[in-house]
C-alpha cells in the first residue's frame, strides 16, 4: 500500500509567503498565473516524485487568474494546496475540478478582499496616523506601516489555513455528492456580475455627437442614456470580448483600442463620460 502524501506546515508557510509575489510578471494575458504557479512550486516538490509529474501539476496553474493576493484571496491557494494534496493521493480530482473551483471563487473573493484591504483597512490606518503625522508625531507613519502589514499578514495567514483545512475536510464529499457545479455556477453568476459592474463602472466612453432639426438641440448621448444607460461602455466591452473569441492577441486588441480611440477623440465621436 503506497504511504500518504501529506503536506508539511513548512510547505504550506512557503506557499502562502510565495502567494504574495503572486503578481510577479503581471501581464494582461494571464494576470497573476505565472506568480501563482511560482507559488505552487514547494506544494508540487512535496506531492510529487518525478519533474514530469512536477511539470504537469504546475501547467494547470498556467491559466488565466487574478483575485485580492493579500488579505482574503489567500483561502483561494489554501483551497488549492488542498486540492492538490488529494489529488495526488489518487483522489478524483481533475486539473479541471481544481481550476473551476479558482476561476469560480477568484471574483466574489476579489470583491471581498478588495472591500476589506482598500474600503475598510487601509482608510482607518491611513485616517489615523495621518492624524498623527500632521500633529508631528513621527511615528504616525511608522505605526501605518507596522499595522498595516501585520493585519495583512495574519488575515492572510488565517485565510490560507482556513481554505487548506476545509478544503481538505469538505472538498471530497462535495465532489461525491454532485454540488461542484452547482457552486461553480453559482459563484460565476456573482463573478459575473462582478464583471458587468467593471464594464459600467470602469470603461469611461461617451459621444460628443450633437445635431439640430430645426430649432431643436438634440445630444446623442442623452439619447442613448434615455435607451439604455452605458451603451457605449457595454459595446466596447462586447467589442473586446469578440476580439477575444476571435483568438486575437492582447496586445493587438490594446493596440486597436490606443487607434480607434485617438481617432475618434480627434474627430469627436467619442469622449469621457462627465
Amino acid at each position: 500500500m503506497a504511504t500518504e502524501k501529506k503536506l508539511t506546515r513548512t510547505d504550506l508557510i512557503k506557499h502562502w509567503l510565495l502567494g504574495y509575489s503572486s503578481e510577479t510578471c503581471y501581464n494582461y494575458e494571464r494576470l497573476q498565473a505565472l506568480g501563482t504557479t511560482s507559488a505552487m512550486i514547494p506544494i508540487v516538490n512535496r506531492l510529487y516524485d518525478t519533474d514530469a509529474e512536477r511539470a504537469q501539476a504546475l501547467k494547470k496553474y498556467m491559466v488565466f487568474f487574478n483575485t485580492e493576493p493579500s488579505f482574503v484571496g489567500t483561502v483561494i491557494h489554501g483551497v488549492a494546496a488542498s486540492m492538490e494534496e488529494q489529488a495526488a493521493n489518487g483522489k478524483q480530482v481533475t486539473a479541471e475540478d481544481i481550476n473551476a473551483v479558482r476561476t469560480g471563487l477568484m471574483g466574489p473573493i476579489a470583491g471581498i478582499g478588495d472591500t476589506v484591504s482598500q474600503g475598510i483597512i487601509y482608510p482607518i490606518l491611513a485616517g489615523i496616523c495621518c492624524s498623527l503625522a500632521l500633529a508631528g508625531n513621527f511615528a504616525g507613519p511608522i505605526l501605518f506601516e507596522v499595522l498595516y502589514k501585520v493585519i495583512m499578514l495574519g488575515l492572510g495567514f488565517t485565510m490560507y489555513m482556513t481554505g487548506y483545512k476545509q478544503g481538505k475536510s469538505a472538498i471530497l464529499n462535495i465532489l461525491q455528492a454532485g454540488t461542484l457545479g452547482t457552486i461553480t455556477e453559482i459563484f460565476s453568476i456573482v463573478g459575473l456580475m462582478v464583471v458587468g459592474n467593471m464594464a459600467a463602472s470602469r470603461v469611461n466612453i461617451a459621444t460628443g455627437v450633437a445635431f439640430q432639426v430645426g430649432e431643436v438641440a438634440f445630444n446623442l448621448q442623452s439619447i442613448l442614456d434615455s435607451l439604455l444607460p452605458g451603451m457605449l461602455p457595454l459595446a466596447a466591452t462586447l467589442f473586446v470580448w469578440w476580439l477575444l473569441s476571435k483568438k486575437m492577441q492582447a496586445t493587438y486588441i490594446i493596440l486597436i483600442i490606443f487607434i480607434v480611440g485617438i481617432i475618434c477623440s480627434l474627430t469627436g465621436l467619442l469622449t469621457t463620460a462627465a
